[in-house]
């Protein structure tokens, strides 16, 4: 009895959402930077572990969104404080989970291979998963691509959570999947498109490579920070009848504009 009414309490519920990020998190790091592990008779390419990294964002999505919305990236915790889907206290909670999950989880794929392959990226570059900007790009040029990276990415998270879409989530993960692995790709080369603190931190930390680590901190905020706002403001609407939702935006939809209510 004292079981069932613990795992129905609200503390039981903040430890599901903070492992669900946490394991979902750590999940994105051994997953996504194991695709970058060249010496088990393989070379990988930009093209690779993008597309890697994009299909691991997908299993995370699919395994933990159910439970947390499987953020597993900080500054998209950020971004749902600003639009109005976590209150700032789940926030705090959804990054503390994020950073942890990812620290531990680039920790576990270091325990589970061979150390020689991290000690020769390190000879060879930043180091193995550890995003660094091209060596031509200025501070100022790599920073501008993570914002913009980000924002990219933020924006299209506001619009999986705008009510006006809840009727086309089902495809989600795949898009997430493709959107993640475009991006990859796309700055790859560049920056590395880290787009998220905790990814770049933790190779970072396991690595003791913080060169332009502030970028990977700066970049991935303001982006989120501006296209969250940018989309609260400006384009968010909320539709109280379900037929307006699957209207096609600015035809039918007759919808007031209003702020997203906290949870």
């Amino acid at each position: 009895m004292e079981s069932k009414k613990f795992r129905g309490s609200q503390l039981w519920r903040l430890f599901t959402l903070f492992m669900a990020e946490f394991l979902g998190t750590g999940v994105l790091l051994f997953g996504g930077c194991m695709a970058g592990l060249d010496g088990f008779d393989n070379v990988t390419t930009n093209v690779s572990r993008g597309i890697t990294f994009g299909m691991v964002v997908m299993m995370a999505f699919i395994i933990f969104s159910p439970t947390s919305g499987a953020i597993i990236n900080p500054v998209v915790s950020l971004a749902a404080y600003i639009y109005g889907t976590l209150s700032f206290p789940l926030m705090l909670l959804y990054v503390v989970a994020q950073f942890g999950g990812a620290l531990c989880g680039y920790g576990l794929l270091r325990a589970v291979t061979p150390w020689h392959y991290y000690q020769q990226a390190l000879e060879l570059g930043a180091g193995h998963c550890v995003t660094a900007p091209h060596a031509s790009l200025s501070p100022g040029e790599a920073l501008a691509v993570e914002i913009l990276l980000t924002g990219i990415l933020v924006w299209t998270n506001c619009g999986v959570w705008d009510p006006r879409n809840k009727r086309d989530t089902d495809s989600v993960p795949i898009k997430f999947a493709f959107l993640i692995a475009g991006l990859s790709i796309a700055g790859g080369p560049i920056t590395g498109a880290s787009m998220n603190p905790a990814r770049t931190l933790a190779p970072a930390i396991w690595n003791h490579s913080y060169d332009g680590l502030w970028i990977y901190f700066a970049g991935p905020t303001v982006g989120a920070i501006l296209t969250a706002t940018i989309y609260r403001y400006l384009f968010w609407q909320e539709c109280k009848d379900v037929a307006q939702i699957a209207a096609p935006a600015g035809l039918q939809c007759n919808c007031h504009r209003a702020l997203p209510k906290l949870i």
